[in-house]
């Protein structure tokens, strides 16, 4: 043994931790993209539920080459999202919601922004009395796509509150054709959980356009009644594509 992997070990030992090299997959996955493609490049990322942009700033930091395109439909966090955004020539903000059609839907607003959610989209959302209400603009990602001549996504991330399925529904173009690289999208886990699309749903759906559990990220428990079961986690499927691709690249390279 060395002395750097004896001095690491005699941390471990004084702290009771365990130091990685890498971290394990499912904590970063960026960082996982990184290992597992290592020459793939991100190029055009989807953030729908864009809320404030926080996400969307991490896509900036991390994937150097991006152009993010933020979809948040509500007033006065869409303001916000410009604000936060603006002057970044790498962003595109637009106050849509995307669905599985065109339509007009209404949006309820209650507590924090990152809790707002389509009217009729989540499972059984319970509703407050003391919400608010807005009348917002629905379109398919499928529609956008082709109005803006976007025929490859490399990075779709889906936090709509319980409107994830109905996205999906809505990019059954670009599922289908495999334009579409990667899929994150927000699961519930329990039977109990009412916001979120059961993790078994989206699984059979994207399953079904061979699409692949990549990654599980933050994995949250019922923190709204303190049980220790999982209520939500962030799920990110592959395309059959890039897997094919990446498969073709080790064989030659090896």
């Amino acid at each position: 043994m060395n002395l750097k992997n004896k001095v690491k070990k005699l941390v471990e030992q004084l702290t009771d931790t365990h130091i990685y090299r890498v971290l394990p997959r499912g904590i970063d996955f960026i960082q996982d993209i990184s290992n597992s493609l290592p020459i793939y490049r991100v190029d055009t990322v989807f953030d729908v539920g864009a809320n404030v942009g926080q996400s969307s700033k991490v896509y900036l930091a991390r994937f150097p080459s991006s152009h993010i395109y933020c979809f948040e439909p509500v007033g006065d966090t869409f303001r916000q999202l410009q604000d936060n955004l603006k002057d970044n020539e790498r962003v595109n903000c637009y106050q849509l919601a995307l669905g599985s059609s065109k339509s007009k839907g209404i949006m309820i607003i209650q507590g924090r922004s990152i809790m707002s959610f389509l009217l009729g989209q989540s499972i059984k959302s319970p509703i407050n009395n003391d919400v608010t209400t807005e009348s917002v603009d629905i379109i398919t990602l499928d529609e956008f796509c082709h109005t803006k001549r976007i025929d490859q996504i490399n990075y779709l991330k889906i936090d709509t509150e319980g409107g994830d399925l109905e996205v999906l529904k809505g990019s059954l173009n670009m599922l289908t054709e495999q334009r579409i690289d990667l899929v994150e999208v927000e699961a519930g886990m329990n039977p109990s959980n009412n916001r979120h699309v059961p993790f078994e749903i989206l699984k059979g759906f994207l399953e079904a356009h061979r699409y692949f559990i990549f990654g599980i990220y933050e994995q949250v428990n019922e923190w709204p009644t303190r049980e220790p079961h999982l209520r939500r986690t962030n799920i990110l499927f592959i395309s059959h594509r890039m897997i094919e691709m990446n498969r073709n690249t080790t064989a030659v390279s090896a």
